[in-house]
């Protein structure tokens, strides 16, 4: 989504693909993406519809994102791992390549251009 003032990226449902780079070359950078991170594996009967925490990191460096807001995850139990592995692995992705991650908890705003204060509100659920 490309308005007046920013640039946003929704993954949707994907695997990984190279195509991701090509999206960053010709429409990025990206203000915020939202990056689906949950409901994968075990196996790689997943990896066409849905990526790795580490391959949504990946898929956010990829298309030029600045903060990444990781969506499709502790919503539904449809997977085969817990339903906090998905962000663990995603903010461990994040901090080892130096990525901004967003964490709201379920209802809270986030406004694309201004700062936001993160927590790990998932480790106070269980």
């Amino acid at each position: 989504m490309i308005g007046p003032r920013h640039r946003l990226f929704y993954s949707g449902d994907t695997g990984y693909s190279k195509n991701f780079a090509r999206i960053g070359e010709t429409y990025g950078p990206f203000d915020l993406t939202f990056i689906k991170i949950g409901a994968y594996g075990p196996g790689d009967n997943w990896l066409n519809v849905h990526m790795t925490p580490e391959d949504a990191v990946r898929v956010h460096l990829d298309v030029r994102g600045k903060r990444m807001l990781p969506v499709h995850w502790a919503t539904f139990n449809m997977a085969h791992h817990d339903w906090d592995e998905p962000i663990k692995r995603a903010r461990a992705a994040a901090e080892k390549n130096n990525v901004e991650l967003v964490t709201p908890t379920v209802g809270e705003k986030v406004v694309a251009g201004n700062s936001f204060s993160s927590t790990n509100w998932w480790e106070r659920v269980n």
